[in-house]
């Protein structure tokens, strides 16, 4: 069990890696002159997961050609 100092330094952890992760995927995603989601929201407003299926169906997109 965590104490509450070592479970907010976990949350802390964790949020730094999504955010990285994040940073990771509109990097590529600009990289490909994607500018906006599916849905037209921004990348930097997009949650990790939205992210994550928009670079999926790039790729996948990318391998069709």
């Amino acid at each position: 069990m965590f104490t509450e100092t070592e479970r907010r330094r976990e949350v802390s952890r964790l949020s730094k890696l999504v955010e990285r992760r994040k940073e990771q995927l509109i990097e590529e995603l600009l990289m490909r002159d994607i500018y906006k989601t599916s849905d037209e929201k921004h990348l930097y407003d997009a949650p990790l997961k939205t992210l994550e299926n928009e670079y999926r169906l790039v790729l996948e997109k990318e391998a069709g050609e």
